[in-house]
């Protein structure tokens, strides 16, 4: 009898089994011409560098046929979970979190981690923040004016996450700014942890419970019936794996931004008004998209912009490219991060925009790496937040 090695359920156990090696995986629809969209794929172009070839190395080391070794720990970190092999398969699903077990088998046999990922654990373990170096408070971008406006009785709680709350405050800002324009009862928090997806892609979602609990607890606290977030990455972690983590419902309703403001827009509460004369291209977020199904909304706000001039990549929805900024592949190979950034802002020039917009932290901060590596002088790259606050 095999041992099960990798903790595989029943749907897992038979989705390595089902996987029928066509590497369909790796590649767009009939609309792109059934291009490459796997990043790892793209990096280097052999069946064992896609989701299929992963399957069949998950089947082998369920089996134990195969050890644990670096080589293999390599492969996998250059996964950026952006599910385009979910989408594309047609035959399996949970390939993303297959990746996961074999992740967590990794660590069970003592396989170390790349230094970049042990500091960034480090980093979480000591600061509840993935990022190192000199940090200020989480809330330092929000100024005493917007300290003010928060409310002891919310409607809204905002979860800002660590890329909004560290890197990208413009778009926490703005959303801030949406709330109190609308007079919007709203909360957030100092006390705030990362979400715990850097654990989770790390292969620690043991570790990840108790983070989980922490936040449902200090969201719950505040009274607020829902929870809005501007990193997708994060609402997806809520939606996805929260309720597993902590054991069932949450006790408050999650939204993305993208979905929040089309619902005050849908309710007549919220009306935008100032033009933002601009041909720009959205750029749909792997885990907004694909990871939860919303390419509706964030397309909807922008028609509803005057004087926008809303144009399509050709690999969009979800023949989406990653970016290049999600999972842990910009910390551990920066170099395969930048050069996916910088081949999709290039995409854009396709239609010639001014602006490339986008609904994310991860994909604001690595088009702008990729728009600036790609020469790309006269494009700027906003979040759809932005926009929003700038035509209330």
């Amino acid at each position: 009898m095999v041992k099960d090695v990798l903790g595989l359920n029943k749907g897992f156990y038979t989705a390595i089994h089902k996987c029928i090696r066509c590497g369909q995986c790796a590649y767009g629809k009939e609309e792109v011409g059934y291009e490459p969209l796997c990043p790892i794929h793209m990096n280097r172009p052999y069946f064992a560098n896609t989701a299929g070839g992963i399957m069949q190395i998950a089947r082998a080391a369920h089996e134990g046929k195969l050890a644990p070794s670096e080589s293999l720990r390599d492969l996998l970190y250059q996964c950026t979970g952006c599910e385009a092999c979910e989408v594309n398969c047609g035959v399996i699903s949970g390939q993303v979190e297959i990746i996961t077990l074999l992740k967590e088998w990794l660590k069970r046999n003592e396989i170390d981690y790349k230094e970049e990922h042990q500091l960034m654990l480090g980093n979480l373990m000591k600061s509840r923040v993935p990022y190192g170096g000199r940090l200020g408070p989480r809330l330092e971008w929000l100024g005493e004016d917007g300290k003010k406006a928060v409310s002891s009785n919310p409607q809204v709680f905002y979860f800002v996450g660590c890329a909004s709350s560290f890197r990208e405050t413009e778009m926490a800002a703005s959303f801030v700014e949406i709330l109190k324009k609308l007079d919007v009862p709203f909360s957030l928090s100092e006390k705030e942890w990362c979400c715990a997806a850097p654990l989770y892609y790390l292969g620690l979602k043991e570790d990840c419970k108790s983070w989980a609990e922490y936040n449902v607890k200090m969201i719950d606290e505040t009274g607020a019936s829902l929870a809005v977030f501007t990193c997708p990455t994060c609402s997806m972690v809520f939606k996805k794996h929260y309720p597993k983590w902590v054991g069932g419902e949450l006790p408050f309703k999650i939204m993305h931004v993208s979905e929040y403001i089309e619902s005050l827009m849908t309710s007549g509460e919220l009306h935008l008004k100032n033009r933002i004369d601009k041909k720009i291209i959205y750029h749909d977020p792997c885990h907004l998209g694909r990871g939860q199904g919303i390419y509706r909304a964030p397309r909807n706000i922008l028609g509803e912009i005057p004087g926008i001039q809303l144009e399509e990549y050709r690999f969009s929805k979800e023949n989406s490219l990653c970016c290049g900024g999600g999972g842990l592949l910009p910390a551990g190979f920066p170099d395969l991060a930048d050069s996916l950034g910088e081949k999709r802002a290039g995409q854009a020039m396709e239609k010639g925009p001014s602006l490339i917009v986008s609904s994310c932290p991860g994909c604001k901060e690595n088009l702008k790496l990729g728009a600036k590596r790609a020469r790309l002088k006269k494009v700027k790259v906003k979040d759809l937040t932005e926009l929003v606050a700038e035509s209330l």
